[in-house]
């Protein structure tokens, strides 16, 4: 069954390369996601997930875990649902243009 979400996480999350970790992860599921990072409060990326239903938990429970997620130690401390869904064309980095950017090579990804 398909599944469309949107949630927004808090924690580790800006200037650790969490948006690339997190597109990266969704691509590796097969999944379409996208993040973005929120201007007012450093601590939070609003993110969007499509796909399989029992993936997009599984990669919903691996973000909730708290744990390192790539390298840099971008971790989500909590994960917060959204009662709508983002679009995935109204967020800065998706499974469709992360390629498009000039990201860091140092970093490993572990989501």
């Amino acid at each position: 069954m398909l599944k469309k979400i949107s949630f927004y996480v808090t924690g580790n999350v800006q200037n650790v390369m969490f948006r690339q970790t997190f597109v990266r992860g969704a691509q590796k599921r097969k999944l379409r996601g996208g993040a973005s990072n929120d201007i007012l409060d450093h601590n939070r990326v609003y993110c969007s997930l499509i796909g399989d239903e029992a993936i997009v938990d599984e990669m919903l429970d691996r973000l909730r875990a708290g744990c390192a997620v790539n390298s840099w130690n971008a971790r989500v401390e909590i994960l917060h649902l959204c009662e709508h869904f983002i679009d995935l064309s109204e967020h800065q980095v998706t499974t469709d243009n992360v390629n498009r950017f000039n990201w860091s090579s140092n970093v490993e990804f572990y989501l």
